[in-house]
């Protein structure tokens, strides 16, 4: 619904989110009681007159411009009615109501699509050379806070990239992936200015967002040789022998092939990359991810489930 009406108006970011609502809304900007720990209400939706929205103006500028534009989705959005009383962050609060939560979560996309646009955004990316370029040409176009931009950026792009919010201690405060990009389980727990977190990244970038700092890991093609001549099946023994890792041989054999077969489209070396970033960033397959011949064994794995698949075809 955000990108029909971004269309329909012929608008993309930066552009006057005041002037838009107001041709559906009267806004006023007050501070709330404080026991009132809302974000913004929106009266008389669906009703007669002009809808009214009241913004809590004791919220950061950042926080008061994600909650306009929550409270145009809800204007927007056809089934919701009535007089809504708005918290953004409704993930993490607990509501009795499951349709009130529901709706809460919609508008949060609206606006997130609103002022974020997912095609606008895959855009901005094949122009920058960068992770944190993307996000503060994102800051900077929309005004929204960091943790909006990068929820939306990293559901966005399809590059596979990891991103921690890194306290002063190296300790991991909160982290971001895509969805092609490895499990994050390897980040806790260790310094990450100092420990290496994942064995397929290809690059990685460390920088600060205001009073923030952030690292971030870029994981690329990886190119594998064919150069061991052994099957596969001799190939994991060797590596669970020499990493004393035996019980996990059953969960190895298991991942390779569901990620082989929701990605039969993949080039040969594409697929190789993507099974090799399914096991990354698992703590318990770090020595196997890291074994030499790690490669080798998915390499194999990946041609033999090919002539089968080919043979099976014929």
């Amino acid at each position: 619904m955000a990108m029909r009406l971004l269309r329909r108006r012929n608008l993309q970011p930066p552009f006057d989110l005041d002037a838009l609502v107001a041709d559906y809304a009267s806004v006023e900007y007050l501070r709330f009681p404080h026991a009132l720990s809302a974000d913004g209400i929106t009266i008389g939706i669906g009703g007669k007159s002009k809808p009214q929205i009241l913004i809590n103006s004791s919220t950061p500028k950042t926080r008061r411009k994600f909650t306009l534009a929550h409270e145009l989705g809800h204007i927007i959005i056809p089934w919701h009615t009535g007089t809504i009383i708005s918290h953004t962050d409704c993930v993490n609060t607990n509501f009795e109501y499951f349709e009130y939560r529901e709706m809460e979560l919609e508008a949060n996309q609206f606006a997130a699509e609103l002022l974020m646009p997912r095609d606008w955004i895959q855009k901005l990316n094949k122009e920058c050379n960068s992770l944190a370029f993307l996000i503060r040409m994102v800051l900077n176009y929309t005004g929204v806070s960091r943790d909006a931009a990068l929820i939306q950026i990293f559901k966005t792009i399809n590059t596979p990239i990891v991103c921690a919010w890194v306290g002063d201690n190296g300790e991991l405060k909160q982290n971001y992936r895509t969805r092609t990009a490895p499990q994050t389980d390897s980040l806790c727990g260790k310094n990450l200015f100092e420990s290496k977190s994942f064995v397929t990244a290809t690059s990685e970038e460390t920088f600060s967002l205001g009073d923030r700092i952030y690292k971030s890991w870029i994981f690329g093609k990886i190119e594998i040789i064919e150069v061991e001549p052994s099957a596969w099946r001799n190939i994991l023994a060797q590596i669970l022998n020499e990493t004393g890792k035996q019980e996990l041989l059953s969960s190895i054999n298991a991942i390779l092939p569901a990620k082989y077969s929701s990605n039969k489209d993949k080039s040969e070396q594409e697929l190789c990359s993507l099974i090799m970033r399914a096991y990354d960033g698992r703590s318990k397959y770090d020595e196997i991810i890291s074994h030499p011949l790690f490669p080798q064994y998915v390499m194999k794995r990946v041609k033999e489930l090919r002539k089968k698949e080919k043979s099976n075809n014929t």
